[in-house]
């Protein structure tokens, strides 16, 4: 089994050797930046995230790219909202499509855009998971 700093070097190379990708639906290509690769790592407030929480992310990201190119709609869109800590206006977009193959996952992929800038890829989650531990009434 690899350990984890070999497994973050990895994918720090993989995701490197991306940098963009042309997402149809938004008619935008998607930037992945460094700010990317950080929040895979690091939550919103800079705090690191589990390892075992990074290593879920990161055997996510062969998913992304399929979501991107493949995505028929915007499963949500938060537009211009003003960030303090930015300083800036910024936008959000959700993609969120099933694939996988023989093992089909819903996968939803965080996209933002900060004042005029390019297009960026934020996040990635498995639906399945993250609602997992939601309880319900």
């Amino acid at each position: 089994m690899i350990n984890f700093k070999d497994l973050l070097k990895e994918k720090r190379a993989w995701y490197k050797r991306i940098g963009k990708v042309y997402c149809s639906i938004i008619k935008e290509y998607v930037v992945f930046n460094s700010k990317g690769f950080y929040h895979l790592r690091y939550d919103t407030h800079e705090k690191a995230r589990r390892v075992k929480e990074q290593i879920y992310k990161f055997n996510l990201l062969p998913l992304v790219i399929p979501v991107i190119k493949n995505a028929t709609n915007i499963f949500d869109y938060k537009k211009e909202q003003y960030s303090k800590p930015l300083g800036k206006y910024y936008e959000i977009w959700e993609l969120r499509e099933t694939v996988g193959g023989k093992n089909p996952t819903t996968v939803s992929v965080i996209l933002r855009r900060i004042g005029d800038g390019n297009v960026t890829f934020l996040s990635v989650y498995d639906r399945k998971v993250k609602n997992k531990n939601k309880k319900t009434t």
